[in-house]
């Protein structure tokens, strides 16, 4: 069963300056930057949502390209099936 979000990462507190410029600061642990190599995609990517939400906080959400749910966002079929296209070449 897969799961249907991926939330993974440290988002802060907001930080405003007198400029005008607002951060947040993301940190992620080792085992967490392992674990986003399970979200690559076809491409070489992973793709991360930067969420605020009403009451100002945030949250980093993971797409995850082999969900079902996820997979009508794919822009190529062979993508979704590159890996057991090549399990039946001879070498």
């Amino acid at each position: 069963m897969d799961k249907k979000d991926v939330y993974i990462g440290y988002v802060g507190e907001l930080k405003s300056y007198e400029s005008g410029v607002k951060k947040y600061p993301l940190s992620f642990k080792v085992e967490q930057l392992d674990e986003l190599k399970k979200y690559v995609t076809g491409s070489g990517n992973v793709n991360i949502d930067f969420v605020i939400k009403n009451d100002g906080s945030g949250f980093l959400s993971v797409f995850n390209p082999r969900s079902a749910d996820n997979s009508k966002y794919s822009k190529s079929k062979a993508n979704q099936h590159a890996g057991a296209a090549t399990s039946d070449l001879p070498f």
